[in-house]
């Protein structure tokens, strides 16, 4: 499916994302999907879920992550390297005068522009998780999705700060889910 692209036609992409990049990480993806994936068929849709598969598990900014692997795999290692550079550059400028102006702005507006911010990351967080599900519903069962849900969102509310690591609460949800899919597997196997 690799499409002859050109470096300008990334470039754009690349300030696009980074400008919109606010709340950052799984909250663009949707974004980047719907460009890389549904507008220009650069990649397929199931090697924009290997990378955000791959790209969670790094450490670091997984928006560049991603738009750096696509520009790398379309362009090649120097073109793909530069070009995502160059375009985040200015996003890098701006967030350098943004800190400069925040210095200058009360604390109390910034708390609002917070709010705001945060509002639309987790909207976004729920869109991708709404159409995730909606993809996977043949894979896995509504049960399921509710059972990580709730044991996720309790999680992530009780356990403080410096103790809910999200891998903790992926190893015990899927350790719980295999030790019981093994018990019925067992259990139907053993009345043939």
């Amino acid at each position: 499916m690799k499409k002859e692209v050109s470096f300008w036609k990334l470039f754009w992409f690349i300030i696009k994302i980074t400008f919109i990049g606010f709340g950052g990480g799984n909250a663009l993806m949707p974004v980047i999907k719907k460009e890389v994936v549904d507008k220009n068929s650069w990649i397929t849709p199931n090697e924009f879920d290997e990378i955000v598969i791959v790209t969670n598990m790094l450490p670091g900014a997984s928006v560049i992550q991603t738009i750096s692997y696509i520009s790398i795999k379309l362009l090649g290692k120097l073109k793909g390297t530069l070009v995502t550079l160059v375009a985040i550059f200015p996003h890098v400028m701006m967030a350098f005068g943004l800190l400069l102006l925040f210095n200058k702005i009360p604390t109390q507006y910034i708390k609002i522009i917070s709010v705001g911010v945060l509002v639309s990351i987790i909207a976004f967080l729920i869109d991708f998780g709404y159409r995730f599900i909606k993809q996977s519903k043949d894979t896995f069962k509504t049960p399921i999705w509710i059972l990580i849900f709730l044991f996720s969102f309790s999680y992530s509310l009780f356990i403080p700060s410096p103790y809910n690591i999200p891998i903790v609460a992926i190893l015990v949800v899927i350790s719980i889910y295999t030790i019981i899919y093994f018990i019925l597997k067992n259990k139907k196997g053993g009345d043939k």
